[in-house]
């Protein structure tokens, strides 16, 4: 299973104030995590999309040049993907990282 996909499924814990090892993987590899993200989006798998793109809102939240523009990817994400509540939530959380970065 590829690492951005793993790193989706702990998509949870990408929230400001924490730190641990996971975080600091994902500070290290942003490119893994904005391609997962763009392949999710291909493949129309959006909840693997939201995901990721939670880790990637929170690496801008965190001071990260994105790779990629995170707000584009939740707009997509939002017009497109399910009515699913995790999905939502993971999209909303997203939102609120990005919108923290551009006050």
């Amino acid at each position: 299973m590829p690492w951005s996909l793993r790193m989706g499924r702990l998509a949870s814990l990408a929230l400001p104030g924490l730190d641990s090892v996971l975080h600091e993987a994902a500070r290290s590899a942003p490119l893994a995590l904005a391609r997962g993200a763009a392949r999710a989006v291909l493949r129309r798998d959006y909840a693997t999309a939201a995901r990721i793109t939670r880790w990637l809102a929170w690496l801008e939240a965190e001071g990260a040049a994105p790779l990629v523009d995170a707000s584009l990817l939740v707009r997509e994400i939002t017009l497109r993907g399910p009515e699913d509540s995790r999905c939502a939530l993971d999209v909303a959380i997203a939102r609120h990282l990005l919108e923290r970065t551009n006050t």
